[in-house]
């Protein structure tokens, strides 16, 4: 199991959609300010998303992204599952090593499963009620309305 930018910066991002789509859809330019997330990491992330239907996107100038389903249907395994292929490494059984094969492959597959039903477990929704429990300031990102 490997944890990269892309995978951290999917739930970040739709963690932020989740906080400031309540009104409208959030575009991408959004959450690259909010977040600190790279564009040209975020647009190839958001669209896996959408074709998953994690994310819904709307085109236009109206246009951005909204959940797909509610953040309590949402879990961290779908997210992962959509951005990154797990990949188990063929060679690690190859090599004749004691050490190898009997003390690292089955402690590295015991913690990939572990981590695996944590993200089953774990939804959107979870990470939603923690942002609120932990006091992150969601505020500064908020979108004003000045029409009169």
């Amino acid at each position: 199991m490997i944890f990269n930018k892309k995978f951290l910066h999917a739930i970040e991002a739709v963690l932020d959609i989740a906080i400031y789509s309540y009104n409208s859809p959030t575009r991408a330019t959004e959450i690259t300010k909010r977040q600190n997330i790279p564009s040209r990491y975020l647009e190839k992330i958001l669209q896996e998303l959408v074709r998953q239907r994690i994310l819904k996107g709307t085109r236009g100038p109206n246009g951005g992204y909204t959940l797909g389903k509610e953040k309590r249907n949402i879990y961290l395994i779908d997210i992962y599952n959509s951005i990154l292929i797990i990949e188990k490494n063929k060679n690690i059984d190859k090599i004749d090593t004691d050490i190898r094969s009997k003390v690292i492959t089955p402690l590295v597959e015991e913690v990939s499963d572990k981590i695996v039903e944590f993200f089953k477990a774990t939804s959107i929704d979870d990470l939603y009620k923690k942002i609120k429990k932990v006091n992150v300031d969601i505020n500064k990102g908020k979108k004003m309305d000045f029409t009169i």
